[in-house]
């Protein structure tokens, strides 16, 4: 592999176009330096450029995620001198040998990551606090049955007997708060994995021509396909309309727009106001701002889907976005110190590690990260 064709892999790693093969062969070898008993480091006055922070921050990710027995400091250290070796191996420079690289970990208060709790409101008003109940039965309604599973789910099952009044609706309500996340599954076979800090409202109908829920936050819809009753997702400043598809809604209060992402079938985005209408294709991403301004882009579905499978996934994502997303999972107020530096990530990191963690590879963006606590309140600060 000549130095263009490395120069070549390396932005195709950036822009996450490589094949698996072509991901594991950068993967494989930066964990196979990693395991060199001295350490590397260049002897030049090169600055790296945004292209490679980018690249460590993927990489980092990745070895913490699998090599989960390094501690913070043994990483970092590790990644200064295997790093830059990468660099320069993909460049065809030499490196040179350096003794003692350390970094010391700074010793602070840490942040555990949310997990599976959301509170279910019945119609009458009630609400049970999902992680507060055992397993099994929690509510019957009008021929249905709610069952939590143990795996951090709530079950809607249709009675095969039973007196049902047809006319009659039922609305029930799942609310995930910050730190919290919940998968339901629907009466008619549809699935909804519902993000942080969110909120859906749904119809328990036996007789609706249409399948129609509220969305407040995020969530991440398998719809089962029903040509009869068309299912409808209505959030702020527009309707989502499938018939069967698989797709994710990113509608926060505090975002600047709403995404609707596809990554399976077809669904039309309607903007309430104009009424200005969008199909939207596998791929396919649609925007829409608060100027009310519809539009549509090609993306990575998995990184917009990410944060179902357990990941916070960045591509050239401005540290704001970034900072919103972290807030959300683990329910902590992040406040910027000073003007905050204009930084873009891209790389994923796994929802289950301690935010401390994060902040590590966010420091590798020059960014300052601490964590702060007064009076047992603690407070992501970004300097």
């Amino acid at each position: 592999m000549d130095e263009k064709d490395k120069q070549e892999l390396l932005k195709r790693y950036l822009a996450g176009e490589c094949t698996s093969q072509e991901r594991l062969q950068v993967e494989q070898w930066y964990e196979l330096l990693s395991k060199e008993e001295d350490s590397l480091v260049i002897n030049t006055t090169t600055d790296l450029d945004h292209d490679i922070d980018e690249v460590r921050f993927r990489l980092l990710s990745s070895l913490h995620y699998r090599r989960k027995w390094y501690t913070y400091a043994s990483i970092a250290a590790i990644f200064v001198g295997v790093f830059i070796a990468a660099y320069l191996y993909f460049t065809q420079l030499s490196f040179l040998t350096i003794e003692d690289t350390k970094i010391i970990a700074e010793t602070s208060p840490d942040i555990f990551p949310g997990g599976q709790v959301a509170v279910l409101q019945l119609e009458d008003g009630t609400e049970i606090p999902l992680e507060g109940v055992s397993n099994g039965v929690i509510a019957t309604g009008n021929n249905h049955t709610v069952y939590k599973k143990a795996d951090g789910q709530l079950d809607y099952i249709r009675n095969q007997e039973g007196n049902v009044d047809r006319d009659k609706s039922i609305t029930n309500t799942l609310k995930t708060p910050r730190g919290g996340q919940y998968q339901l599954n629907l009466p008619d076979g549809s699935k909804v994995w519902l993000n942080a800090a969110s909120q859906l409202t749904y119809t328990i109908d036996n007789n609706r021509s249409d399948r129609v829920v509220d969305l407040h936050g995020e969530a991440y819809f398998e719809v089962a396909k029903d040509q009869s009753k068309p299912f409808k997702v209505r959030s702020k400043g527009q309707i989502v309309e499938v018939l069967g598809t698989h797709f994710n809604v990113s509608s926060y209060d505090d975002d600047p727009s709403i995404k609707t992402t596809l990554s399976e079938g077809a669904v039309r985005v309607t903007e309430t106001i104009s009424n200005k209408t969008i199909l939207l294709e596998p791929g396919q991403q649609s925007t829409l701002d608060r100027d009310h301004r519809l539009t549509v882009d090609r993306v990575n579905v998995l990184d917009a889907i990410a944060w179902k499978n357990g990941k916070f996934s960045f591509n050239q994502s401005d540290i704001y976005a970034v900072v919103r997303q972290l807030s959300r999972w683990y329910n902590v107020e992040v406040v910027f110190k000073g003007k905050a530096k204009n930084v873009h990530l891209s790389g994923e990191v796994h929802r289950n590690t301690n935010a401390s963690t994060v902040l590590e590879i966010l420091s590798f963006y020059n960014l300052n990260c601490k964590i702060e606590s007064v009076d047992g309140v603690k407070r992501i600060i970004i300097e």
